[in-house]
């Protein structure tokens, strides 16, 4: 049996929570996708296929080659226009020895009959609709058959294994599950940590003063700092690194891993991510300003981009030195000609909403050696390595996105780089969503570098082309 699971949908609601991928949002401080990969190690699966979306680096770089689970993951992109059931449609010889499949955010909650023999007896079953499965199971390839071709399968479903087939289809829904988590259903599904007094569970390297209250039930991760007087719970959910500060009381909430919750506050009925502020009731969120009420308490540039930022930032320098005495001697010539000139658009930024760039231009249809000398030698682009050395812009990465022209690209990219030197500067044939969505998902110095190389090689050989 193989199992595939779907995480290349978008989902709004998830998206409020911060920038972690749904497929990692934790129930009960663990990932949702470390739950299915633990079901695919109890039924004895070892091959097991996810199919990734947004978010893919972090997915692909939780469940890395699925050791760690006894298992043998592939990973592959969706295509835009391809569904679920198209996709297994499409592969129906690769399900000859079963099928165990979960698209979109569905949670198998386990009755407090459970038993993981269940699953292996369990009859072939489908959740969800035609259009979009949460979940099938086929021990074999007619059963799988049957099942795409639109028969539903057993009635009872999960329930015969005594498994509440539950899909978090909004905030509301996923605070829902924590807390049920919380009242005592984790126990079904992990041992409780160092300390587990009356159903509660507290992981390591935890600090709390004599004076801290904590108030069972409860969850809560490892490196967490409470202040004195603080109290926490009854029913409240702390992910890894989080710090409460002195004097606040959490009731009936979810605290999201690197959070800092500020003195003297009461929360209660929320869900807090970094400097997020979320209603469980109705899923609206807002976002604090002010860092002594509630922060991120991680820097949200990681080891490996800080080193990659710092080498880029002294090869855009040193480009820049060579390029300042050409663009000093040039653009003038350039501009008294009337050849070419810069104008201001608005592009989109991910840090103030919108930025205005200047954007060379040619301006008259004729052959000029001035000209093709200033775009071979990348002199059109010496303000905007101007703006990366100020760190106003990357050095390579997305292409810049102007507002409102590709308003529907940025609704689609989770991670947003807007660049000096990018895919299109050699690749003029790509498309760019496509290559924004697999920029953000391989990342890294080498790749960088390769762009930079690429984007300064084509542009010398081809410089006034256009």
């Amino acid at each position: 049996m193989k199992a595939v699971f779907y995480t290349a949908e978008a989902l709004l609601w998830a998206e409020k929570l911060g920038e972690t991928p749904w497929p990692l949002l934790p129930v009960a401080n663990r990932p949702l996708l470390d739950y299915w990969l633990e079901t695919c190690a109890e039924l004895g699966i070892s091959r097991v296929q996810v199919i990734l979306g947004e978010g893919a680096e972090q997915v692909e770089e939780f469940a890395g080659t699925g050791d760690r689970w006894g298992l043998e993951i592939q990973y592959s992109f969706a295509r835009a226009s391809e569904q679920p059931l198209d996709y297994l449609r499409a592969t129906s010889d690769r399900w000859t020895d079963g099928l165990f499949f979960i698209g979109g955010a569905f949670f198998l909650r386990r009755r407090q009959a459970y038993k993981s023999a269940g699953l292996k007896t369990m009859e072939a079953c489908l959740h969800g609709n035609s259009d979009q499965p949460h979940f099938l199971y086929g021990k074999n390839g007619s059963e799988v058959k049957t099942l795409l071709d639109g028969n539903p399968g057993s009635k009872r479903g999960l329930e015969q294994a005594h498994i509440h087939p539950y899909v978090i289809d909004d905030i509301p829904a996923y605070f829902d599950l924590n807390m049920k988590m919380v009242a005592g259903e984790f126990s079904r599904y992990l041992t409780a940590g160092f300390s587990n007094t009356k159903g509660s569970s507290v992981g390591y390297n935890v600090m709390t003063p004599p004076s801290a209250h904590l108030r069972s039930p409860l969850i809560i991760g490892n490196d967490c700092r409470f202040g004195i007087m603080s109290t926490i719970g009854p029913k409240a959910v702390v992910a890894d690194h989080v710090i409460v500060d002195s004097r606040t009381t959490l009731t009936n909430c979810l605290i999201l891993q690197d959070t800092y919750i500020g003195r003297n506050l009461e929360i209660e009925n929320k869900i807090v991510s970094g400097n997020r502020l979320i209603s469980a009731i109705d899923g609206t969120a807002i976002k604090i300003d002010d860092s002594w009420l509630v922060a991120r308490n991680r820097p949200d540039m990681r080891t490996e981009d800080l080193v990659r930022y710092i080498i880029l930032w002294f090869l855009a320098l040193a480009l820049a030195l060579v390029q300042v005495v050409p663009f000093c001697i040039l653009y003038p010539l350039v501009w008294v000609t009337r050849i070419g000139a810069y104008r201001r658009e608005v592009f989109h930024d991910p840090r103030t909403g919108f930025v205005t760039l200047p954007i060379f231009q040619k301006l008259k249809n004729r052959k000029s050696v001035v000209y093709r000398l200033f775009r071979a030698a990348t002199l059109d682009r010496f303000p905007w390595l101007l703006l990366a050395l100020r760190g106003r812009l990357f050095v390579c990465g997305h292409p810049p996105m102007r507002h409102p022209a590709d308003d529907e690209v940025i609704k689609q990219l989770s991670q947003y780089y807007p660049a000096v030197f990018s895919y299109a500067d050699y690749s003029r044939d790509s498309d760019r969503l496509v290559d924004s969505l697999w920029y953000a998902h391989i990342r890294s110095l080498f790749e960088d570098v390769k762009i930079l190389i690429k984007s300064l090689l084509y542009r010398f050989f081809r410089g006034g082309s256009k």
